[in-house]
């Protein structure tokens, strides 16, 4: 005898607005929405880092790119993370440890990273330390996300 499936369980499988609200973490009634505010945002350009991938995984690659060590010392959690311009300032040296490459490395994680790139496309191993310099610089907090639409 199986029980049946609690609302909550069965959000997580159905399709629709459920999912942005679970990314969001606001009500149906909230008019944020991270896909339209953030992303839909005009003249974002130089302030945002987004690899889009159809069937594969940006973070994945990422993570797998730089290795355990280098993971270890970005902030966050698998791609997630919510900074202030204080902790952005305050973890830029690690960053900038986990992602500068001596020429060997940089070939080691390159071939590491199995993300296809079209022509003049930032990869996972420069965008997000690019990122983090600016916002530094600017005294900007960072945001990172780690988005599956399905």
């Amino acid at each position: 005898m199986t029980a049946e499936p609690s609302e909550e369980s069965l959000d997580l499988v159905r399709g629709g607005g459920h999912v942005q609200r679970m990314y969001d973490g606001l009500s149906e009634d909230d008019p944020f929405s991270l896909l339209d505010d953030v992303w839909g945002q005009e003249d974002i350009g130089d302030r945002v880092f987004l690899g889009v991938r159809s069937k594969d995984w940006a973070v994945r690659s990422f993570f797998h790119a730089v290795g355990p060590d280098r993971a270890a010392l970005v902030p966050g959690w698998c791609g997630n993370f919510l900074l202030t311009s204080a902790e952005v300032r305050d973890t830029l040296p690690d960053v900038v440890r986990a992602l500068t490459f001596g020429p060997v490395e940089r070939a080691v994680a390159e071939r590491r990273d199995w993300l296809e790139y079209s022509d003049g496309e930032e990869s996972v191993l420069d965008g997000p330390l690019r990122l983090w310099r600016l916002a530094a610089r600017r005294g900007l907090g960072l945001c990172g996300v780690s988005v599956v639409i399905c």
